[in-house]
């Protein structure tokens, strides 16, 4: 089975455990598998705003040269924060001279002392952003090809009316990230399509859900996920999409805030892309952590349940 280099980050390893093992179970299925880096750390998260401050690309830079020293081109991640800040720091060392030689210059003097890791006496090379950084679902789109998601469903999605929620880092900034247009995106709308679901386009589903505002302006926090979710709601959703971890948590666990601030609001289930795509791919619902949802997902897979009769693994 092929293997594609993969960049878990640190959500996937604890909070955000589901997206990490449903996309695992669901690439399997789909011929290729994730091959965890041997050695990472935490990106950073956050991209510098400023090009003078270049210590908060250090570490998604070193994980990039790992990556082209293992003997990979490819790097596959999921979160849409480690997905941001790997590609746009790429982008830096690829077209910014300056920033390049300032890094390679850090990193070469990088010598981390673990007892794990066995010394490196290798000849140094500069890391010029040899690396293709690739979301998931860009790899799913244009390497793998939707056509082949949908030839290899065992469950059925028919009749879901699914709203996709992009959120303000996946798609942005557009010249260094290139994934789709930020304005009017469809790789998450297509994906839904080959699921044999209904994609829902609403208003708000590129706008930002506050995440950044959870702990500082939880009010603020609420008052922009209860904008985005009804809007979704009021265009027939019976679920909202998506793939980062942050967006997943305010959108889920912040319903509860929203329904005591807004007395018109109903719930409405929230999954990570990986957890449809596995259920549709036949893996059992258990192994999907439905369990650290807060808002219940049963209505929706009640309705998925066993339709397509293609064998189902449960």
């Amino acid at each position: 089975m092929a293997k594609v280099a993969y960049y878990p980050g640190c959500a996937l390893k604890e909070r955000s455990s589901h997206l990490d093992r449903s996309a695992r179970d669901a690439t399997v299925k789909l011929g290729f598998e994730l091959d965890e880096l041997d050695t990472w750390t935490c990106c950073g998260a956050v991209p510098p705003v400023s090009k003078e401050r270049i210590m908060n690309l250090i570490a998604p830079s070193r994980i990039l040269k790992n990556v082209r020293d293992s003997g990979s081109d490819v790097l596959i991640t999921i979160c849409d924060f480690c997905y941001n800040t790997l590609k746009r720091t790429n982008y830096s060392i690829r077209t910014d001279e300056i920033i390049r030689k300032r890094i390679n210059t850090f990193l070469a003097d990088d010598t981390p002392e673990r007892e794990y890791l066995e010394k490196d006496n290798s000849q140094w090379v500069d890391y010029k952003g040899e690396v293709k950084v690739i979301h998931l679902m860009e790899y799913l789109r244009d390497e793998l090809g939707y056509k082949q998601i949908t030839e290899n469903l065992k469950r059925s999605l028919k009749g879901l009316k699914l709203a996709p929620y992009y959120g303000c880092v996946m798609l942005r900034p557009q010249n260094e990230i290139q994934l789709d247009d930020p304005e009017n995106p469809s790789i998450i709308e297509d994906f839904i399509s080959a699921l044999d679901a209904q994609p829902v386009k609403y208003p708000y589903r590129t706008e930002c859900c506050g995440s950044y505002l959870s702990i500082s302006s939880p009010d603020a926090s609420t008052r922009l996920c209860y904008r985005i979710l009804n809007s979704a709601i009021n265009k027939g959703a019976d679920a909202i999409v998506v793939s980062c971890p942050l967006c997943f948590y305010n959108l889920d666990s912040r319903q509860k805030a929203i329904a005591e601030a807004y007395q018109d609001f109903k719930p409405i289930p929230i999954f990570y892309f990986t957890q449809l795509l596995s259920v549709a791919l036949g893996v059992e619902y258990g192994r999907q952590g439905f369990e650290k949802h807060y808002v219940d997902v049963t209505p929706i897979l009640d309705k998925i349940g066993t339709s397509s009769g293609k064998g189902d693994e449960e």
